[in-house]
């Protein structure tokens, strides 16, 4: 069956808000949680891989977009360093995190493109648990929890149209705003607080993104590639080294207005991690390097053609499995995304 040009054109405008209003998020993940320091600090970096998979180089027509994203996650890390308090236990991380996002595409032109700025506000509800293997709380079964709002994250972007090639060019910037603290053990009552809300530092994200889009199959190839870079975080004496991230979708549309498809990530941080934070983590874990790397894929879900409150709806779908992860989270993932186009 031929993919309409019609199809297309509600594609354009309708579905790559799904991908735009969560451009930058988490930390998550990169939207707003920490476990403090491992590798990446707490095991993960200030941006939430796979947000930038279908449709990721698409600006969509000006406007006014609303989007809300809900992720779960469920994954371990061993060897980590929390909160300045180095780990060797095989830890269990499970969080539910809720991403609201405002999008502006503006009606001017720049460098002969069309401008947009994103704001997400993220909030994590997250739990962690291990059995300690070291003094002085050894064989102690630790349970901790955090929620509230994260890191909120602002994105600029520009971007370009050429027949059925879209691209795009932004900055991403995570700022601090999630509550911190550094861990702290109570040994009279033998219990340990250790999670945060936020990563305590800022960081900043420059990105590219294609997309090709055929009117006539309705066959979409979309990719991303980023660098992340963030600042010393001064509680934890740690400095996480700059990482890259390859992200893409390949996603079969139909007239019927949903897609079908598969999408993957990977991460990987280019250097070692430094700081005094780093050096102690490195030296108690026995570890030659802690340069963190993680790859993922799964089948996706889009969907546009809706009517919600006089915008028009989108939503989609993803599950991604995480496999091949050194010192970083290594987790299943299940996205579930809505936008409103005004």
């Amino acid at each position: 069956m031929q993919y309409s040009p019609k199809a297309y054109h509600m594609s354009t405008s309708k579905l790559a808000v799904i991908r735009l209003l969560t451009l930058g998020c988490l930390v998550p993940l990169g939207a707003g949680w920490a476990t403090s320091s491992q590798a990446v600090e707490g095991g993960t970096g200030a941006y939430f891989l796979g947000s930038r998979d279908t449709l990721a180089g698409i600006v969509p027509p000006p406007g006014t977009y609303l989007s809300f994203s809900y992720d779960r996650l469920e994954g371990d890390v061993q060897g980590v360093s929390i909160g300045g308090l180095p780990i060797r236990a095989d830890a269990d991380v499970d969080l539910n995190l809720y991403r609201f996002g405002f999008t502006q595409v503006f009606d001017q032109k720049l460098w002969g493109g069309t401008p947009g700025l994103n704001v997400t506000i993220p909030v994590p509800d997250i739990s962690l648990s291990y059995t300690a293997v070291t003094a002085p709380i050894n064989g102690l079964g630790v349970n901790d929890t955090s929620s509230g709002i994260g890191d909120i994250t602002v994105t600029g972007f520009v971007g370009w149209h050429d027949e059925t090639l879209h691209y795009s060019a932004g900055l991403s910037v995570y700022m601090p705003t999630g509550d911190y603290d550094t861990a702290t053990i109570d040994l009279a009552n033998r219990s340990v607080d250790l999670l945060s809300n936020g990563k305590n530092v800022w960081s900043f994200q420059p990105f590219v993104a294609v997309t090709s889009l055929n009117p006539q199959t309705g066959l979409e190839l979309s990719g991303a590639a980023s660098l992340l870079f963030s600042t010393f975080n001064t509680a934890t004496d740690y400095q996480t080294a700059p990482a890259i991230q390859l992200e893409g979708a390949v996603v079969q549309r139909l007239p019927s207005g949903w897609g079908l498809g598969l999408t993957g990530y990977t991460y990987q941080q280019l250097s070692n991690d430094s700081g005094r934070g780093a050096d102690l983590t490195q030296s108690f874990l026995g570890a030659e390097s802690l340069k963190a790397r993680v790859s993922g894929a799964g089948p996706i879900i889009t969907y546009s053609g809706g009517q919600l409150f006089g915008g028009d709806l989108s939503f989609k779908a993803k599950y991604v499995k995480e496999f091949g992860a050194k010192r970083r989270l290594e987790s299943d993932v299940f996205t579930l995304s809505f936008s409103l186009a005004f």
